[in-house]
């Protein structure tokens, strides 16, 4: 990684944090997503940048869907699996 001093004994594991999860935010906001090298540092965050893409994907994504899937969906589901059976 160039220019980015990376010390791993430093990386923070587990749990994230509610400041941690804003920091990335503002982050996101101001370099957009795939700088994940970038993001750590710039944050200030002392995670690894694989850390921060998955927490950003799976869980601080504003368009990610939660809850109860509609019932078109389940619709759409049955459908494809009485054609498809467990190919996919």
């Amino acid at each position: 990684m160039e220019g980015y001093n990376v010390n791993l004994s430093v990386m923070r594991k587990g749990a994230w944090t509610r400041e941690e999860d804003d920091l990335l935010r503002r982050c996101i906001e101001t370099l957009g997503e795939g700088k994940w090298h970038q993001v750590p540092y710039k944050a200030g965050l002392n995670r690894c940048r694989k850390s921060c893409r998955l927490r950003w994907l799976n869980y601080l994504k504003p368009n990610i869907k939660r809850g109860d899937f509609t019932e078109d969906e389940v619709d759409l589901i049955v459908r494809l699996h009485k054609l498809l059976g467990n190919r996919y």
